[in-house]
């Protein structure tokens, strides 16, 4: 089940990477032409087995910046 939607094949693998530190296996799913090339640009889903999924939700859910966070400009 989809747990992630990454906005390109690294931050996709980060997640990936970060879920299985934790014991949460995990896959990669993304729609590319030419996988090397496309991959890299489009989004890509992080999916997980069903009873992982609010685990899975929880630890990425505390990996996120808060989004009240100042940045300078």
């Amino acid at each position: 089940m989809l747990v992630y939607e990454a906005g390109n094949l690294i931050e996709g693998q980060m997640v990936q990477a970060r879920l299985e530190q934790e014991g949460i296996p995990a896959r990669l799913r993304y729609e590319a032409i030419h996988t090397l090339i496309a991959s890299a640009f489009h989004r890509v889903e992080v999916l997980v087995p069903a009873e992982w999924v609010e685990q899975a939700r929880q630890i990425l859910a505390m990996e996120a910046p808060p989004s009240d966070l100042d940045l300078p400009d």
